[in-house]
């Protein structure tokens, strides 16, 4: 039996510390450094929470483009915006806010 591991051992040598090598090679790639599988995986996630912010963004910007458009051709859609979110009053008018509690 000894014999028989001598034998594949003296074939073999050459390619054990090879194999030995590329294992470790392998090893540092995937889990040492800032390439790591890890890290590649969180850059992944990243990215993906981003796209999902920017298609967030891109779709507010279409929305106030839209509003704005409207306010630019609808004087009453100016007159309404700011009534309700500046508080603004016409001279005969009086402005009541009313809090609930």
């Amino acid at each position: 039996m000894n014999q028989a591991v001598k034998n594949f051992y003296s074939k073999f040598k050459y390619s054990i510390k090879y194999m030995v090598a590329l294992g470790i090679f392998i090893a540092m790639i995937g889990f040492v450094g800032e390439h790591c599988l890890r890290e590649r995986y969180k850059r992944k996630v990243e990215i993906t929470e981003l796209q999902m912010k920017i298609k967030e963004q891109r779709q507010k910007f279409n929305k106030d483009n839209k509003e704005l458009e409207r306010l630019k051709k609808d004087p009453e859609a100016v007159r309404k915006v700011a009534r309700e979110k500046y508080f603004m009053k016409t001279s005969n008018e009086d402005v009541f806010i009313i809090e609930d509690e």
